[in-house]
């Protein structure tokens, strides 16, 4: 099974989100989507993470890789 794009999970979420707020599902049907939203959530979350811990590694002069904090 191929690996879903970060774009696609969004657009994914986005297209629940707008189900469950339209309000024309079931309740079983509502927590189904509840849960898998959740489900795409955490992979969204989890995979944020992952990039910004390489978007964290810079290359310094020397050509070595340095850790660096975003400032907010």
């Amino acid at each position: 099974m191929e690996k879903k794009k970060f774009e696609d999970k969004v657009k994914e979420l986005e297209e629940i989100v707008s189900t469950l707020e339209n309000g024309d599902v079931s309740l079983d049907d509502s927590i189904n989507k509840y849960t898998e939203a959740m489900k795409l959530v955490k992979e969204c979350d989890d995979e944020l993470k992952n990039i910004e811990e390489k978007v964290n590694k810079i290359v310094n002069e020397n050509g070595e890789l340095e850790d660096f904090e975003v400032k907010e």
